[in-house]
């Protein structure tokens, strides 16, 4: 019917008792009096309005989906907060107590549950690293960085391999969580790795991470450790950097820095074989100290099998860092591969640093 125009009453009588007639049916009266829903709707609406008819319930909305408004709402904040959360490409900046150097370790692989890892060698990078850092009174200055595979976590495709092991998936979660209480004050920073994102969607070893106040991504991550002057040293952190070659263990590292990646320190783990390079800019003259680090599982039955060749330098590595340098400074960064040498040399440089304030 025309907008504006009155229905009559006797037609909305015969409406409204059609209606009422078949129990309320809209599509059987519609049917019955000739018209569209739409139509019989305006009628009904006129009834109501007559008092002939009870006001009728909204309909109720039985989808287990939610409408395209809420939908539309729900979509948005969900944007906002990825776009808040960022991606590896931004940088996470991380305070520093001064201008004064600092040490950085990023830490290997751990597969900690693993029959093939040496926890005394990962409780010496670890533990008695913390211990001897606080001993010489630098513990302040010293920043552990995660690279992940923390444990084995087989999935349900390889979870046969528990089979060859004594450590059971829960054990390694409590062995994960007991070491986390542990370093998690000087835990800067972790990203996850390959067997850790076999939990996701559950992402237990972000939770872990975020509950103990530990920056954390999946997969990669950028941070800058920044001086109260505002000087900003950058880690450029990934489990996996892509690329392989024969000829350089890590090509992978310095092709990213070669391909643009301008951090201080890029360093990624996952392949359990050791490489370094350093790669200037030739635009800027910014020095990248690249290293591929190896992992804390030094016997492994799956590159025996294969014949893989043993490129297992270190399970990490100890960067002392002076932020007071350039980033076209060679001496920024001094690379230690044994952790207690790398505290002797922190504590002398703090030394003289805290010796020139003096001055």
């Amino acid at each position: 019917m025309p907008k504006g125009v009155k229905l009559d009453d006797a037609l909305i009588k015969e409406t409204a008792s059609v209606y009422l007639k078949h129990g309320s049916n809209i599509s059987a009266a519609s049917r019955e009096l000739g018209i569209s829903r739409q139509a019989l709707h305006n009628r009904l609406s006129a009834a109501e309005k007559a008092g002939l008819l009870e006001p009728r319930p909204a309909e109720a909305n039985l989808s287990r989906w939610r409408p395209w408004d809420e939908l539309v709402g729900a979509r948005k904040k969900e944007f906002a907060r990825v776009k808040a959360a960022g991606d590896g490409r931004r940088i996470h900046p991380r305070p520093l107590a001064d201008d004064g150097p600092f040490l950085a370790i990023p830490l290997g692989d751990p597969h900690l549950d693993s029959p093939g890892t040496d926890l005394g060698l990962w409780e010496r990078w670890t533990l008695d690293t913390i211990a001897k850092a606080q001993e010489a009174g630098v513990d302040a200055h010293l920043k552990l960085i995660g690279l992940g595979d923390w444990t084995d976590n087989w999935p349900r495709f390889l979870a046969f391999l528990y089979g060859y092991s004594e450590t059971p998936a829960p054990e390694g979660w409590i062995l994960l969580e007991g070491y986390l209480d542990r370093i998690a004050p000087y835990m800067e920073a972790s990203v996850s790795g390959n067997h850790d994102d076999w939990s996701n969607p559950t992402d237990l070893l972000g939770k872990l991470m975020r509950d103990r106040g530990v920056l954390h991504r999946q997969c990669a991550l950028r941070v800058g450790f920044q001086t109260p002057q505002g000087r900003m040293v950058t880690f450029g952190l990934r489990h996996r950097f892509l690329g392989n070659s024969q000829w350089n263990p890590a090509h992978a590292v310095t092709k990213a820095a070669q391909l643009g990646w301008r951090d201080t320190v890029l360093v990624g783990g996952d392949k359990h074989i050791s490489g370094h390079g350093l790669v200037r800019c030739p635009d800027t003259g910014r020095l990248t100290w690249c290293y591929q680090v190896a992992a804390f599982k030094t016997h492994d039955d799956y590159g025996d099998q294969l014949g893989l060749l043993d490129k297992h330098v270190s399970p990490a590595v100890a960067m002392v860092i002076d932020p007071r340098r350039a980033d076209d400074d060679p001496q920024l960064v001094t690379v230690f591969y044994e952790p207690e040498a790398a505290v002797d040399y922190l504590a002398f440089a703090r030394a003289r640093f805290e010796a020139g304030k003096a001055a």
